[in-house]
């Protein structure tokens, strides 16, 4: 009989139909179970709305899916959930083993003959150990199954675990995160066909030892993507593992990520050397870690992060992913969590290491942030972006302030200190741009030929030979701003010097979806973009019931770009997101903007 997508539905119904009396107990027993049963039960509820959204689609027959991108399972993911969990309408239902079968072949198919998989990366080892994480887990969930309908996709599973685990411990990395997720997939490919070569090249990775700074961070400082990874790797390493110290640096970020927190759940990201510096991340990434460590070691604190991440509609919680593997994997997860708790909501907080400061009082939350590494260049791996102050009020936020002057098309102000003072901060950069005399005659030739140098600045390179020819006519521009605080309110007092008469700029811009208000001006920019200068007075900055007041304005000049070389070499420009609001003036610029939080 042939098989057509109304049949399958048909099906898929009959068999839910099916099924509830099958489960009535457990549904009836749900409502008295633990806090994390029933959380269980509301992620498998939503993944198995994907896997009817898969049933439906497809009409039950297997289709190949186009090119190499794979994924990271979370199709084989979402569908062991549905067959292995008894709470699952879809347990041990038939109709989903072609689908499985197919979604976990698809990945055999993938690999390259070294075991490895394209995915974004070529050939790459960290990318497939990425991927081991999510199928190695679901094939832990269907072997506890011991159903002889999986054996097709516990097969494919094998197959492809074995030959990733041979690019594992020989594969190498980009990226200092790399090391750990690699390390992790091992651990899971060990705990499942365990072998010594693949605990002794975990422990070759271990042996170059864990960077963690005092105040919490890894190397990348990247609080919302890739710490997250590392916090991942070792918490999946010390529970496979056995190996209860590698949960050392996990408590050491997760409480840094305590003070790294806005209201709605966003993690301060500013100082990361990747690619979330400029992203708006949610702390909801590090959902499983925060629970398990919860659990495990009776953390009231980490439970309160998990009680407001679950309060929060929708279960794409880690990656806009669906978590429910992971607790049919670890039971521990479906356990309830510690009573009482609560996640910092007063405090002023430096973090010496990434010269930043947090600042939470309740509602209103701000970061004073002087820890580019600039000028070692614009990439990534490195801390470059140049805002140095962000303020929210509950949904109104202030996503970037900047600043800078024309001044040799150096651009954008990057502090070179963070300094605490009395109830604020002091950041301070001093550019100094010289001329260059007549290199010195026993470094000169006759042909001209010489080395392409720096400038002192790093504005330019040239083949001038620049370090052995002395400077003059130096022009200064000394930068300092002081940001002072008062019960949520802010002053920033700019003290710009140096030369006289140099545009200068403030550059405040605000994440999308509020309303500004004010005596605004809109100017196009010379990239062609819209933004407004706040010509007097105050602005007011609306979401919902939650406004950020700033001001006065000022508006002398309209020169706006802060690109500086590094970006203008290439044609491109440094802006920040959001609507962009300029107060402009000239040196010596000594004025102070209060920022603040009210309600409608």
């Amino acid at each position: 009989m042939d098989l057509t997508r109304r049949t399958v539905v048909k099906s898929a119904i009959a068999t839910f139909a099916a099924s509830a009396g099958a489960h009535s107990a457990a549904r009836q027993e749900t409502s008295k179970s633990t806090e994390g049963q029933q959380f269980f039960a509301r992620l498998l509820k939503s993944s198995n709305q994907t896997v009817a959204r898969m049933l439906e689609q497809t009409g039950g027959v297997p289709q190949a899916r186009a090119g190499r991108g794979v994924g990271r399972g979370s199709t084989v993911a979402a569908l062991a959930a549905a067959y292995c969990a008894p709470e699952s309408s879809y347990f041990q239902s038939a109709a989903l083993i072609p689908l499985l079968e197919n979604a976990t072949k698809m990945f055999v198919d993938a690999q390259n003959k070294d075991g490895t998989l394209d995915a974004g990366n070529l050939a790459s080892p960290p990318d497939t150990a990425f991927v081991v994480e999510g199928l190695a887990t679901a094939l832990a969930v269907l072997r506890r199954a011991n159903d002889r309908q999986l054996a097709q996709g516990e097969q494919n599973l094998t197959k492809f675990l074995l030959a990733a685990g041979e690019a594992l411990v020989t594969g190498g990395v980009h990226t200092p995160n790399h090391r750990w997720v690699i390390c992790s997939g091992l651990a899971r490919i060990n705990s499942l066909f365990p072998a010594a070569k693949y605990v002794n090249r975990i422990d070759d990775w271990l042996g170059e030892g864990i960077y963690i700074d005092s105040d919490g961070q890894f190397e990348e400082r990247s609080a919302g993507i890739y710490s997250r990874v590392t916090v991942n790797a070792f918490v999946t390493m010390s529970r496979l593992l056995d190996r209860p110290a590698l949960l050392d640096p996990v408590r050491k970020n997760l409480d840094m990520n305590l003070y790294y927190l806005h209201p709605d759940g966003d993690v301060e990201t500013i100082g990361s050397r990747r690619q979330d510096q400029t992203m708006a991340i949610s702390i909801s990434n590090y959902y499983l870690q925060y629970r398990y460590l919860a659990i495990h070691e009776n953390n009231p604190a980490y439970a309160a992060v998990v009680r407001s991440i679950e309060s929060k509609p929708g279960e794409g919680l880690v990656e806009d992913s669906n978590p429910v593997i992971y607790f049919l994997e670890e039971p521990l997860l479906k356990k309830s969590l510690p009573e009482g708790g609560a996640i910092p909501d007063s405090y002023s907080r430096i973090f010496s290491n990434s010269r930043l400061a947090r600042i939470r009082r309740g509602n209103v939350s701000a970061t004073v942030y002087g820890g580019s590494d600039w000028p070692l260049g614009v990439a990534s791996g490195l801390a470059n972006n140049p805002t140095f102050f962000t303020f929210r009020n509950g949904g109104a936020v202030l996503q970037s302030v900047r600043m800078g002057g024309e001044f040799f098309g150096e651009g954008a102000f990057r502090s070179d200190t963070l300094e605490a003072g009395k109830n604020g901060y002091i950041l301070h950069q001093r550019l100094d741009v010289p001329y260059y005399q007549p290199l010195p005659r026993h470094f000169r030739n006759a042909h001209g030929d010489y080395p392409l140098t720096p400038a002192k600045d790093f504005r330019f390179w040239s083949k001038l030979d620049f370090p052995h020819r002395l400077m003059g006519n130096i022009q200064t521009l000394d930068q300092r701003v002081s940001i002072i605080e008062d019960s949520g309110r802010f002053e920033l007092h700019f003290d710009i010097s140096g030369h006289d008469r140099v545009p200068f700029l403030v550059e405040l811009a605000f994440r999308t979806g509020g309303e500004l208000t004010g005596t605004l001006q809109e100017v196009t920019t010379r990239d062609g973009d819209k933004a407004f200068l706040l010509k007097e007075g105050n602005l007011r900055y609306r979401a919902g019931n939650d406004i950020i007041e700033i001001g006065p304005g000022q508006a002398e000049h309209q020169m706006l770009n802060l690109s500086g070389p590094s970006y203008a070499a290439h044609g491109a420009t440094l802006r920040a997101a959001g609507k962009r609001v300029y107060i402009t003036g000239f040196t010596p610029f000594q004025n102070t903007i209060m920022i603040r939080g009210i309600q409608a």
